[in-house]
């Protein structure tokens, strides 16, 4: 595996956090409401591993896979357990009559709200890279964890085994909600990372 070094992973969880403030302020706008966004840490390992970090057994959960397009390619996929994502819905108050998973409004509102975390994470991720990408339009799937995590990320991960794993903590009324965001480069895009880490030294 390609090694990382502790100071590299500390400049991609940066990345990170910058991502997630700017995503925090457009969901506040969003949703009319205070959202804090947090990450605990970041992990780049490989795509076995990163299946597991993502699956959670037996749990039904709602995934948002988005493509990358640009000069940074590959797929992004944020996830909630279905908890959480009722919460983000209740959260939208009157602004959305129909809180149900299966409704075509709610289900819009979170691909919006994953549209919104990635594409705020790879605008910073770009900006560090001095690259241009922009992010195609979303899908949701809603079902069993293990039942999409590998299958999305294993077709995401077609050249390359490495994924980016964000674990993020998203602050929605008062109430902490866990979730994931994994980022699968393309293999152009994974040496376009790594060169940038390895100018960064450590």
């Amino acid at each position: 595996m390609q090694q990382v070094s502790s100071f590299q992973l500390d400049v991609l969880n940066e990345i990170g956090n910058i991502g997630a403030g700017n995503a925090a302020t457009a969901l506040s706008l969003l949703m009319g409401s205070p959202v804090d966004m947090a990450l605990p840490w970041t992990k780049f390992c490989p795509l076995e591993e990163g299946c597991a970090l993502l699956s959670r057994p037996d749990e039904v959960g709602v995934g948002v896979q988005i493509g990358l397009d640009g000069s940074v390619t590959g797929r992004m996929l944020l996830t909630f357990d279905e908890a959480s994502a009722l919460h983000i819905l209740q959260a939208f108050g009157d602004m959305l009559p129909e809180k149900d998973l299966d409704n075509e409004m709610a289900r819009s509102a979170l691909m919006e709200v994953g549209n919104i975390v990635a594409g705020s994470f790879v605008t910073a991720l770009s900006e560090f890279l001095k690259a241009s990408a922009w992010c195609s339009p979303p899908t949701l799937v809603h079902d069993y964890f293990d039942a999409f995590v590998c299958t999305v990320m294993v077709s995401g991960c077609q050249d390359t085994d490495y994924v980016l794993v964000f674990k993020t903590e998203l602050q929605v009324g008062g109430k902490v909600l866990h979730s994931d965001l994994a980022f699968m480069p393309t293999e152009d895009s994974f040496r376009m990372i790594m060169n940038a880490l390895g100018a960064t030294g450590g």
